[in-house]
């Protein structure tokens, strides 16, 4: 998707939502990567009422062969209407500048939100009080800088770059930020193939992006005494699952099916659809401050 290069043609075709239907939704919006991406075009069909993922259908665009936790948080057992306007990107980093991923990174999508959406036009007349923003990113950094680079040096420029996109988003009203910290991908099938060794980098990064990532949400936080900050465990809850996958249905933890059901990986880097419905059951429990689920 190339948000940059739509943003007046998708101000002018994108379909209107009753301003009924506006009022009483939650929107969710949504940054990152693959694991995340629903593949919505900001030039095409708005969320509404009826079609709350907006574009494209549910269970499409995503890389775990079917909905994943966006859309099962979206469409799911909610509180209220929720609307999804998810501009994750698959590839994505947070700044191509810091770590080039050659794809849209998270900064740019940030830029999108700000310049389409920031403004809370007709189409997303979203207001602080009912609004989420939600970010998960950090897979494809770590995937690119383990090998050769020390993370002591380089979560820090991610984590204030990170900070000043949260920032942003904080200046056009946002207050309500639900952050996903980086799953241990290092036990994924594509990371295990590399080695013992390759593993034990990937993983002590994933550790240093983590911690990162909690000092700075923590630091914002104490900065903005007027937030709701949610940083869910990904690492936590898809560990468990790779420990004991009998007990969630699966033969084991590295199997691949494409499916999305019957391994826990969809292909060698991607969880499938069932992990996604497992995981965003799991996190309601902690977006009860939010008020949407």
């Amino acid at each position: 998707m190339k948000h940059q290069l739509l943003y007046l043609v998708g101000m002018a075709t994108v379909a209107a939502i009753p301003l009924a239907h506006q009022s009483s939704a939650a929107y969710f919006f949504t940054f990152g990567d693959s694991y995340t991406m629903t593949s919505f075009n900001i030039s095409g069909t708005q969320p509404s009422s009826s079609n709350p993922m907006g574009n494209p259908n549910l269970g499409t665009g995503t890389t775990g062969g079917g909905v994943n936790w966006v859309g099962d948080l979206t469409t799911e057992d909610n509180c209220s209407l929720v609307l999804s306007y998810n501009l994750a990107i698959g590839g994505a980093t947070i700044d191509n500048r810091i770590i080039n991923a050659t794809v849209e990174d998270m900064t740019t999508q940030v830029a999108s939100f700000h310049s389409i959406y920031g403004k809370k036009p007709h189409v997303a007349p979203w207001r602080t009080g009912n609004t989420v923003f939600g970010f998960w990113i950090g897979i494809n950094d770590i995937g690119r800088a383990y090998a050769n680079y020390d993370a002591s040096v380089l979560v820090p420029k991610l984590m204030a770059q990170y900070e000043s996109l949260v920032r942003e988003i904080y200046a056009d009203g946002g207050r309500k930020f639900l952050f996903l910290n980086a799953p241990p991908t290092s036990r994924s099938p594509f990371i295990l193939a590399e080695g013992a060794q390759a593993s034990e980098a990937h993983a002590a990064w994933v550790t240093a992006y983590n911690d990162g990532l909690d000092t700075m949400v923590e630091r914002f936080r104490r900065k903005h005494s007027d937030v709701k900050t949610v940083v869910y465990d990904t690492w936590s809850f898809m560990t468990n699952i790779l420990d004991y996958p009998e007990e969630y249905g699966y033969p084991d933890s590295t199997c691949i099916n494409d499916d999305g059901i019957s391994c826990i990986w969809w292909n060698n880097y991607h969880p499938g659809l069932k992990y996604h419905r497992l995981q965003a059951t799991n996190m309601k429990q902690y977006l009860e401050p939010f008020g949407a689920w």
